[in-house]
């Protein structure tokens, strides 16, 4: 059964579609993350310029804790969305994901649809 369930992803798109959209994913967490970080470092650069050191203790301890969960939640959803990427690619195709994609691309550009 898996030997037939394999080739049938082989031949259809839906195997290389799915890789594809997991990397994709994994590229929203990683950008996700930057985005927070970034945000950050702007804040400690506008602290850090105005001279104002003003209560970081209260407000901004619960939302560095807040800022800190949302990315490493994140972090965490792309490094899934990689680790299944991956785990799918080498299950169909036997080798990594963006081999598939570039061998697929290949594969597309020679087919002939006249």
């Amino acid at each position: 059964m898996f030997a037939s369930l394999r080739k049938t992803l082989i031949d259809s798109h839906i195997a290389a579609i799915t890789v594809a959209w997991m990397l994709f994913i994994s590229l929203d967490g990683i950008s996700c993350a930057a985005e927070r970080v970034v945000y950050r470092l702007i804040l400690i650069i506008q602290i850090y310029q105005s001279h104002q050191v003003f209560n970081v203790l209260g407000v901004a301890e619960d939302q560095d804790r807040m800022m800190l969960s949302t990315m490493l939640s994140c972090l965490i959803g792309a490094l899934a969305a990689i680790f299944f990427a991956w785990l799918v690619s080498h299950w169909i195709y036997g080798v990594g994901p963006l081999r598939i994609l570039a061998l697929y691309r290949d594969r597309i550009a020679r087919k002939s649809h006249a």
